[in-house]
C-alpha cells in the first residue's frame, strides 16, 4: 500500500471539510483549518491501521506458507486481510 503524500492528504482534507460546510450540511463549530487538520488526522490514521493490517496478514501468510503451497500468496494474503478487518470491524 503506497502512503500518501502531505499535499493530497491536505487537498482531500480541504475538499470535504470545504464541500460539508458549503452544503450546509454541518455547521463548524471551530475553524476549517482546524477541522481540515482533524480529517487529515483521521484519513491518516486510517491509512496507518489499514497498513498495518495488510503487514499481519502478510506476516500470518507467511507463517502458514507451508500449508499454502501452491497457493496464489497474494488471494491467501487477501482473504486473510479481509478476514482481520471483519473481526476488527475495520472497513477495507
Amino acid at each position: 500500500m503506497n502512503r500518501i503524500r502531505p499535499a493530497e492528504l491536505h487537498a482531500i482534507s480541504h475538499g470535504l471539510v470545504a464541500g460539508l460546510l458549503k452544503s450546509g450540511f454541518v455547521k463548524a463549530k471551530a475553524e476549517q483549518a482546524l477541522l481540515e487538520r482533524r480529517v487529515s488526522e483521521l484519513i491518516n490514521d486510517t491509512f496507518e491501521k489499514a497498513q498495518a493490517l495488510e503487514a499481519e496478514a502478510e506476516k500470518l501468510a507467511a507463517a502458514h506458507s507451508r500449508e499454502m503451497f501452491g497457493m496464489d500468496q497474494r488471494r491467501v494474503i487477501q482473504g486473510i486481510l479481509e478476514r482481520l478487518a471483519r473481526e476488527r470491524d475495520f472497513p477495507l
